[in-house]
């Protein structure tokens, strides 16, 4: 951790570094005004762990749950996952229930609900959440608009905390370590762990009764799906893995940083000038999304004069990514979108052809 933090300060690295916490801190400060302003008061349960603090607001604040769960996931991403891993997710583990107990225990909350509801709203608020949305007139449609603002203002906050080169902690750190122990995609747990949450506040409300807290629950499917719809578009694109091509004279030090710094080992191979004719070396390393940011700058640092291509990969599957074997069940259905694919052809070219030859261009497209 010295080492870590001795590298942090270097002059050199200095100004980056500081430009990158700011944009973790920034990204965490709009997070926590998401869910603090939008989705904990209303009820609306989009997963991660203010959908959990809003299932336990009962028995517990939503704030001091949110320092429990944070400092316990982030112990045992430390533990599991490592101290370079688990470092990306320190700021936030830190600062988001800061930022959350202060939007909920001083008058910025009252405030904003003031001018959203109307001062005559009469609205009671416990622990940061509105207890009677049903006598004060909140419908669906209400709801819908503030779980869609939520998601938004979430998903522009996880972008910001990415381009920072941060984590914004929390569930995604389970989801890396069942990505990690198993192989699958972390989409998979992700969704896994979201989608048992929002399913388990559902129960919840269909269990006691509660109408429009259903209907929160509801339109936290929405909410989520507009947080990842939101990165997706701002940070992401359509992978999870990009892969960079590397001409250098230094190869050595861009290997020993690519293990060093991104636990990736590299590709080495001998490519020729087609200009000069000269013999070269190149570097290839497949890399997550998270860390493009590092990659780059440390290339940059390396080598000024490297030349690198960046590209996004469509599968990158093995040791640290998805796993390369699919299930029967996985089979079947590439079998099927490749057959409803070929289908869709036939009918927009208007040609009758016989199943035999469906299946047969299938099965050679598979192979």
């Amino acid at each position: 951790m010295l080492n870590y933090i001795k590298v942090f300060l270097q002059k050199d690295n200095l100004k980056r570094n500081l430009r990158n916490l700011f944009l973790v801190l920034f990204g965490t400060f709009v997070v926590s005004a998401g869910n603090a302003f939008f989705l904990i008061p209303f009820s609306i349960i989009s997963g991660g762990v203010s959908g959990i603090t809003i299932l336990t607001a009962e028995f517990i604040a939503p704030d001091i749950m949110s320092y429990i769960l944070n400092w316990v996931l982030f112990v045992i991403g430390l533990i599991l996952l490592g101290f370079k891993f688990t470092i990306s997710s320190l700021i936030s583990t830190i600062f988001y229930p800061v930022f959350i107990s202060i939007f909920l225990r001083t008058p910025i909350l009252p405030e904003f609900l003031n001018v959203l509801l109307g001062e005559e709203s009469h609205y009671i608020l416990e622990n940061g959440i509105i207890t009677n949305l049903a006598e004060i007139g909140i419908d669906g449609g209400f709801l819908l608009v503030i779980g869609l603002l939520g998601g938004l203002i979430v998903g522009l906050g996880c972008s910001i905390t990415f381009h920072g080169g941060g984590s914004t902690g929390g569930i995604d750190i389970l989801t890396f370590i069942v990505s990690k122990f198993t192989g699958i995609k972390e989409s998979i747990p992700f969704f896994l762990f979201d989608g048992g949450i929002v399913l388990i506040g559902i129960i919840i409300d269909l269990t006691k009764g509660n109408s429009i807290a259903l209907i929160g629950g509801l339109v936290g499917i929405i909410s989520a799906f507009m947080c990842s719809l939101m990165v997706e578009i701002i940070y992401s694109g359509q992978t999870s893995a990009y892969c960079v091509d590397i001409v250098t004279d230094k190869v050595d030090e861009i290997c020993r940083f690519s293990i060093d710094e991104l636990d990736r080992s590299a590709t080495i191979s001998k490519v020729k000038g087609a200009y000069s004719g000269k013999e070269k070396t190149m570097v290839r390393i497949v890399f997550s999304r998270r860390d493009y940011n590092k990659i780059r700058s440390g290339i940059a640092k390396i080598d000024p004069k490297a030349f690198c291509t960046f590209y996004q990969t469509l599968f990158t599957g093995g040791e640290g990514f998805e796993n390369l074997n699919l299930n029967s069940t996985g089979k079947y259905f590439d079998k099927l979108k490749k057959k409803i694919k070929s289908k869709k052809k036939e009918t927009s070219e208007n040609n009758v052809i016989s199943e035999e030859k469906v299946e047969d261009s299938t099965i050679e497209k598979h192979e």
